[in-house]
């Protein structure tokens, strides 16, 4: 097996690990836990790295032509890149994800907000209203 073929094969091998990190992302997303998408965005970051040093290590072969010129790697090229395809894809939808997750917080925080503006007003002893904040502020033992 030539160089070329085992760089080929790492950029494969490598795609379907980044396939499986974004797909348990989702997972994560969905399930809201933090801590784990933390560690796959960490993960994630590293695959992509790994990614693209091995791409400048394919555009830098001597043999690169031969990723076209044989069919044996050519079809393994045109796999990777539908493997790739579907990881965008999947990248995609988990944007989405993060992006409706971020509203939704939103909304959760203005509705706190309004909450609490609403439960913490208090009158004070001439009548006038006031927060919670400045509850004790002014009391005298």
């Amino acid at each position: 097996m030539s160089q070329i073929t085992n760089i080929i094969e790492l950029q494969h091998k490598l795609l379907e690990e980044l396939k499986v990190t974004i797909t348990q992302e989702k997972s994560a997303l969905i399930e809201q836990s933090a801590d784990l998408l933390l560690s796959l965005a960490t993960a994630k970051a590293k695959l992509l790295d790994d990614l693209k040093a091995n791409d400048v290590n394919l555009s830098t072969h001597p043999e690169k032509s031969l990723l076209i010129s044989d069919s044996v790697l050519s079809a393994k090229v045109n796999s990777a890149k539908e493997l790739l395809a579907e990881c965008q894809q999947l990248n995609i939808e988990n944007t989405s994800l993060i992006e409706l997750n971020i509203a939704s917080i939103n909304r959760l925080s203005q509705a706190l907000q309004v909450s609490r503006n609403a439960s913490s007003l208090t009158y004070n002893g001439k009548g006038k209203t006031s927060t919670i904040s400045t509850l004790g502020n002014n009391l005298k033992a």
